[in-house]
Order: C-alpha cells, then sequence, then structure tokens
C-alpha cells in the first residue's frame, strides 16, 4: 500500500486513539470514585446493605473489564500506527499476504487478513 492510501487509515487511527484514550480516563476516574458518593445524604462511602455492596462491585468489576477491553484495542491501534511507519501497513502479520481494504475500512486497526483472523479466533474455541 502507498504512503498515500495508508494517509486516510492513520487519520481515523489518530482519532480512535484520543477517543479511547478519553473513554480510558473517564473509566478509570469513575473506577476511582464510589457511586455512592454523596447519594441518599450518606457520608461514608461504604454502602449499608449488603446489596448495594454487591452493586458497587458489579459496576465496578464491568468498569475494570472495559478498561481492559479498551487498553487492548489501544494496543492494536498503536501497532497499527507503527505498522503505517514502517510502510508495512495493510499485510497480514501472519502470512504476509494483503489485507483488502474493505476489511481496514472495517477494522483499521487489524493486523490480520480475514483467513488468518479466522484461523486465530478457531484456535481460541
Amino acid at each position: 500500500m502507498k504512503k498515500t492510501e495508508m494517509k486516510p487509515f492513520k487519520e481515523v487511527l489518530l482519532a480512535l486513539r484520543a477517543r479511547l484514550r478519553g473513554d480510558v480516563s473517564t473509566l478509570a476516574n469513575a473506577a476511582l470514585t464510589s457511586s455512592s458518593n454523596g447519594q441518599g445524604g450518606s457520608v461514608s462511602a461504604v454502602p449499608s446493605h449488603i446489596a448495594d455492596l454487591g452493586s458497587d462491585t458489579f459496576e465496578l468489576d464491568n468498569t475494570l473489564m472495559l478498561m481492559s477491553n479498551e487498553g487492548e484495542t489501544l494496543s492494536m491501534i498503536e501497532q497499527a500506527i507503527e505498522r503505517i511507519e514502517d510502510s508495512t501497513y495493510g499485510i497480514c502479520v501472519e502470512c504476509s499476504g494483503k489485507i483488502p481494504k474493505m476489511r481496514l475500512n472495517a477494522i483499521p486497526y487489524t493486523p490480520y487478513c480475514v483467513k488468518c483472523a479466522s484461523e486465530i479466533e478457531a484456535e481460541k474455541y
């Protein structure tokens, strides 16, 4: 893929990276602040009922899971930007085949062609 063809993909990746960095920061702040602070007139951040404690734990677990998923996506975006800089963007890291532009439009940070991605996914399960 030529540098001029990679430019729009780089712009999309940079925008995605900026958005996800903001999302991860927001999620981190949400995880650090208690959801019960300032609600119901309670001075303490400790839930007064066991069901509240369960709900708080569930929300924290979900927030941490989202942070992990978005962190992985951020890493993939960073790697894609590096491949653009190295002029290897659009080439499957597994088989060295060409990744179709339609796939890159859908998932601009993907390092795999459809065939290799399917094989890797099948190995997981």
